[in-house]
């Protein structure tokens, strides 16, 4: 089969692979309808992340459920599946606590980084990590199902409260599905963005947006009732040290976008006296059957798929993705495996 693979030379390569065959009785194989480009994907590209040489990239992925193993009774030949790409042992330490978030083995584990992923025509993977889709919803917003995964994650551990405002940096494809949530739960959800594409989706989602730069202490006390924010989010990975004089007393810092090489300072004192918390996350707990159901209410979602192209163009799509591009006029693409989906 046609897939995606990162190469030893760090290069991601569109090749002939073996097509993935089962070997488990809980394995299901199941053809890809297509995956979603993620910021991770994004970061390995760029060197900011790591993925295993010779590694099918990809992991935000639907598609068709083909064969079964002998196992397996979840799932028939036919269902429309997601994919959870945040699989575990479920025998080391920290799995058999429950908390496979953090998993010894994590890194063998991640579609895309340790395992073979998604952009490819088949996928072959435990039963345990399929999730079966309703009839009614549509391939575009049921590839967003993992994303809103780990938006939910996080939305979770910040406990925002009716009463709260939320400061939500950056507007791409994380950003916005942390403003669609926010939005839900708080009494102001502002966000900030540099390019006039992704502003004008997040125009339709929170009250407020700004570029970085108009966002001064002065607006925030004007439309935020004289005071600061109670939650910020960075969405993009490497703002907090700029948001970090826009957190009121007993606020709460979520890091979000994964930017390994960026550094933040902080002064303890200031945590202690001003009770403001950092919150870490970790990766998605537990969350796809959550996601799920808030999806099916949900389908708005699909209008942040602004490009379906086919997993051999897969350049054209990452050059309208390039991080150094101001005004990216794109939020969601998928790479679709068989172009007659298109």
């Amino acid at each position: 089969m046609k897939a995606l693979v990162w190469t030893e030379n760090r290069q991601l390569e569109y090749q002939n692979v073996k097509e993935p065959e089962i070997q488990k009785r809980n394995n299901v194989k199941v053809k890809i309808y297509g995956t979603g480009i993620c910021g991770t994907d994004l970061n390995v590209l760029q060197g900011k992340m790591y993925a295993a040489p010779n590694m099918i990239m990809g992991h935000e992925s639907v598609g068709v459920v083909v064969e079964v193993g002998a196992n397996v009774r979840n799932i028939t030949v036919g269902d429309r599946v997601v994919i959870d790409p945040t699989q575990f042992c479920g025998t080391c330490y920290y799995c058999r606590k429950g908390l496979t978030c953090y998993c010894e083995e994590f890194d063998d584990w991640q579609l895309g980084i340790g395992a073979h992923g998604t952009f490819g025509e088949y996928y072959v993977g435990e039963d345990r990590f399929m999730y079966k889709l309703p009839d009614s919803m549509e391939w575009e917003r049921a590839t967003l199902i993992e994303p809103l995964a780990c938006v939910l994650n996080v939305i979770e551990k910040a406990n925002i409260r009716p009463d709260e405002s939320v400061l939500v940096l950056g507007s791409g494809p994380i950003g916005l599905l942390v403003q669609l949530m926010a939005r839900k739960l708080s009494r102001i959800t502002v966000a900030t963005e540099i390019g006039a594409f992704r502003t004008e989706a997040a125009k339709k989602i929170a009250n407020y947006v700004y570029p970085p730069q108009s966002l001064t202490i002065e607006e925030v006390l004007r439309i935020n009732q004289g005071r600061k924010f109670d939650v910020i989010f960075d969405a993009i990975g490497n703002q907090l040290e700029w948001a970090y004089p826009l957190i009121g007393k007993g606020g709460r810092l979520v890091p979000m976008g994964f930017d390994h090489t960026y550094q933040f300072t902080i002064k303890p004192f200031e945590l202690l006296s001003k009770g403001i918390t950092i919150i870490g996350t970790g990766e998605a707990h537990h969350m796809m059957e959550k996601a799920l159901s808030c999806a099916m209410d949900l389908p708005e979602l699909s209008n942040l798929i602004t490009d379906k192209i086919p997993l051999e163009n897969f350049q054209i799509a990452l050059e309208n993705l390039q991080t150094k591009k101001v005004d990216i006029q794109s939020i969601k693409t998928i790479l679709v495996s068989d172009s007659n989906y298109i």
